[in-house]
C-alpha cells in the first residue's frame, strides 16, 4: 500500500483574503484555496467584520483546500491573520457583537487621550509602537463607549488567528507577535503590560496566556473535526502577524534579513536579535515587535505607496499592465532632462501620513515612455532613502528579498538593485504568509528543524549602471528631498 503524503496546512487571514495552502515538509505547494474576506460598512464610516461570517468563510476555504488533497495525512495547521482586530467573547464562549476591522477609523477621537495619559517614549520602550487610532487599545476604548452592553459581558479577547485556533480547538491564547500590535504588550518582558492595562482602566481576564509562534497551542477537538474533515486530535498552532509570518515563509529568519514586501503598500521587515528598547533617545520612524522567529525581534518600516502610484499613473496614460511591462522592457535608461521625486512623509507623533510626488525638469517636452522609466527610478529613489534610514540607526542589513507585484517588473527590480548597489534575492509567485503559517506548523510537531527557503532569483547590481544611478540619488533626489524638509520647518 502507497504511503500517504504528509502535509501541513498554512491558514492566513488578511485584509483582502482568506488564503489556504498545504505544503509538505519542504515547503512545496501542493494546494491552495482563496476567498475575499468578508468586510462591511456602517453609515459613518465604521468597518466591521462578522465572527461568524469569518469561521464560516475559513471553514469554506479549508474545505475546499482539502478537497484537492483528498487521501493525504494533514499532520499539522497553522493560523495567522492581521492584528489589531480582535472577538470578544463571553463567559459562555459565544462572541458579542461585529470585529472592528485593523484600520477602521472610528477609534481615531481617543489618540489625544491616550497620548497625555502615557508619553510616547514610554509607550514605545515598552511596546515598540507610537499610538495610533488603528492599534487594539483604541479599540477597547471605543467599545468601552459604544459596546457597553457587550463589552460588560466580555470575559476573553482574541485576536483573528487566535479566534479561529479557538474555534478548533477550544484553547484561548495570546501570541506574540499579534500582542505586539496592541499598545498593551511589553516587548521587552514578552508579557501584557499590567502597568497600561491598570492605566487604561481595562479588564485583566480579556488577556489571555502569552504564546511563542511555532508551539503546539491546542488540538483539533471533536466538534471541529466534524465539519472541517481535519481528523480528530490534529495538532493547531496560532502562527501569527500576517506580515511577520509572510516575511519568515519566504526565508526572512536571519538575523538582519531585510524583506521587501511591496504590492499596493512598500514596506521593509527586518529580522533583529532582540533590541534594548532604552537605547531609543527618539522616536524612530520604525515600529519595533516580537517575532516569530522565538527569542528576536522585528522592525517594521513603511517606505510608502509605491504601487498605488503606478496604478496611479496607469490611470491617466490608460495603459494596462502589461503595455507597462512592456515599455519598460525596452526602455534604455532615463532621461536626464526628467526626474520623479516621491517622498512618503509620515509623523507618527501625529498620526499624519502622506504620499508627495512630483515631476521636476522638462516635464512638457517627455513622453509617456520616458515618465513611466523616470518613475521607477523615483520609487528606487524612495527605497534606497528608506534603507538607508534604517543603515543610519545601525539596524543590521545583511540579505535582501523582494516579494509582491513589483516583481513582476524586471526593471524595477534592476533598478532597486542598482541605485541601492546590493543585490536583490526575488521571490516571485510566492504565498509567503500560508507558508509560513504551514512551516510553523511542521515545526511545532517537530517535523523540520532547518527552515527550506523558496526558490528564488538572484539580481546583480549592473555596474555598467549603477555608478550612473547613484549620481542621481545624490544629487537630484536627495537635494529635492532636503529642499521639501526646509520647507515644512518654515
Amino acid at each position: 500500500m502507497k504511503k500517504k503524503e504528509s502535509l501541513y496546512i498554512g491558514l492566513d487571514i488578511s485584509s483582502t483574503h482568506i488564503k489556504v495552502g498545504a505544503y509538505d515538509r519542504f515547503g512545496a505547494m501542493k494546494a491552495v484555496s482563496s476567498t475575499p474576506t468578508p468586510v462591511h460598512m456602517t453609515k459613518n464610516g465604521g468597518i466591521y467584520h462578522l465572527p461568524d461570517e469569518l469561521r464560516e468563510r475559513t471553514v469554506e476555504t479549508l474545505l475546499s483546500c482539502m478537497e484537492r488533497v483528498q487521501g493525504c495525512k494533514i499532520k499539522a495547521i497553522g493560523v495567522s491573520s492581521v492584528a489589531e482586530a480582535g472577538v470578544l467573547i463571553d463567559e459562555d464562549g459565544q462572541t458579542l457583537g461585529p470585529v472592528m476591522a485593523w484600520y477602521d477609523p472610528r477609534p481615531h477621537p481617543y489618540l489625544n487621550d491616550v497620548k497625555q495619559q502615557v508619553p510616547a517614549m514610554e509607550f514605545y520602550r515598552r511596546t515598540g509602537l507610537s499610538p495610533e487610532a488603528i492599534h487594539s487599545l483604541l479599540k477597547f476604548l471605543w467599545m468601552k463607549d459604544h459596546m457597553a452592553e457587550a463589552w460588560q459581558k466580555g470575559r476573553t479577547w482574541l485576536h483573528i488567528a487566535e479566534y479561529i485556533v479557538y474555534c478548533l480547538t477550544g484553547e484561548k491564547k495570546a501570541e506574540h507577535s499579534l500582542a505586539s500590535r496592541s499598545l498593551l504588550f511589553n516587548i521587552n518582558t514578552r508579557t501584557w503590560d499590567e502597568e497600561l492595562i491598570r492605566t487604561f482602566d481595562l479588564k485583566r481576564e480579556l488577556f489571555q496566556e502569552n504564546v511563542q509562534a511555532g508551539k503546539v497551542h491546542g488540538y483539533v477537538h471533536k466538534t471541529a473535526s466534524a465539519y472541517t474533515k481535519i481528523p480528530e486530535g490534529t495538532p493547531v498552532t496560532i502562527a501569527g502577524h500576517h506580515p511577520i509570518v509572510g516575511a519568515f515563509g519566504i526565508g526572512g529568519v536571519l538575523e538582519g534579513d531585510v524583506t521587501n514586501v511591496c504590492d499596493m503598500m512598500e514596506a521593509l521587515i527586518i529580522t533583529l536579535p532582540n533590541q534594548n528598547m532604552n537605547q531609543f533617545e527618539q522616536t524612530p520612524k520604525f515600529t519595533v515587535g516580537c517575532h516569530v522567529v522565538p527569542d528576536h525581534h522585528y522592525a517594521l518600516l513603511d517606505v510608502g505607496r509605491t504601487g498605488g502610484i503606478v496604478e496611479w499613473f496607469l490611470s491617466v496614460t490608460g495603459w494596462n499592465y502589461q503595455k507597462l511591462l512592456t515599455v519598460l522592457s525596452k526602455a534604455n535608461g532615463t532621461t536626464k532632462n526628467l526626474g520623479f521625486y516621491p517622498v512618503w512623509h509620515g509623523d507618527r507623533q501625529n498620526e499624519t501620513s502622506a504620499q508627495m510626488s512630483w515631476f521636476g525638469g522638462q516635464l512638457t517636452n517627455s513622453n509617456p515612455e520616458q515618465m513611466a522609466a523616470s518613475i521607477i527610478r523615483g520609487l528606487s529613489c524612495l527605497f534606497r532613502y528608506s534603507m538607508d534610514e534604517l543603515r543610519n540607526l545601525h539596524i543590521p542589513i545583511k540579505r535582501l528579498m523582494v516579494a509582491g507585484e513589483s516583481t513582476k517588473y524586471p526593471y524595477w527590480m534592476q533598478m532597486k538593485a542598482d541605485i541601492l548597489n546590493w543585490p536583490l534575492h526575488i521571490c516571485r509567485n510566492w504565498e509567503g504568509s500560508s507558508r509560513g503559517a504551514a512551516v510553523l506548523a511542521a515545526k511545532s510537531i517537530g517535523d523540520i528543524g532547518e527552515i527550506s527557503i523558496p526558490p528564488s532569483l538572484t539580481l546583480m547590481p549592473n555596474g555598467d549602471k549603477t555608478e550612473e544611478h547613484q549620481e542621481f540619488y545624490v544629487d537630484c533626489y536627495l537635494k529635492n528631498v532636503e529642499i521639501l524638509k526646509q520647507l515644512e520647518i518654515r
